[in-house]
């Protein structure tokens, strides 16, 4: 004879009762962040900015929008009432949407330290389009330390570094300007033939 270790709870025991163990179903709010995650850590292995708080805010006011019509039709909220947002991730990454603001270099520290040179890092400023007070909800995007280190070593031995990085060709989307390109030797060889 097998003994049932989980039994359910009486009608008087579940007056007091508080499930402590795992959920049998996620919530809409659990698959949101677990998407937005995935869709951030893409974005941010592209160098591509992403505003999260932007989709969050959406989520947010789609769902309390949704509550607001269950409670009036039920007087409770009902979970079956609420509608999944269907989001479109790629708005929150549009170059429609986004605008560089600004571009400056930020000495790095930690890699400065490692080096005989000072590394400055490339930073990219964006601002989502119509969100927010102006001045705040600003993303940065910083280009990888392999090209600032690069650049800082070519400069250190007087030599012209040519190469562009990821962040700052994503940037061109979001200008409609291409990125600073510097002629090399050989650029300039064909250009004085």
């Amino acid at each position: 004879m097998v003994q049932q270790f989980f039994r359910n709870p009486t009608e008087e025991e579940k007056r007091d009762f508080t499930d402590v163990g795992p959920s049998r179903t996620k919530t809409h709010k659990e698959d949101f962040v677990a998407e937005l995650a995935l869709k951030r850590h893409e974005a941010t292995k592209a160098k591509i900015p992403f505003f999260k708080k932007a989709a969050m805010d959406d989520f947010e006011q789609h769902y309390q929008g949704q509550a607001q019509i269950s409670m009036r039709k039920n007087g409770y909220v009902k979970r079956e009432d609420i509608k999944p947002y269907n989001i479109d991730w790629d708005k929150y990454s549009s170059p429609s949407n986004i605008e560089l603001i600004e571009v400056y270099e930020q000495r790095d520290a930690y890699a400065s330290k490692k080096q005989a040179f000072d590394v400055f890092v490339k930073s990219f400023r964006y601002k989502y389009k119509n969100y927010g007070i102006e001045g705040s909800h600003n993303m940065t995007v910083m280009e990888e330390e392999v090209f600032a280190v690069k650049r800082a070593r070519a400069t250190y031995n007087n030599k012209e570094f040519t190469e562009i990085s990821n962040a700052e060709k994503v940037s061109e989307l979001y200008t409609g300007k291409p990125a600073v390109k510097k002629d090399t030797k050989e650029d300039l060889d064909k250009k004085s033939k």
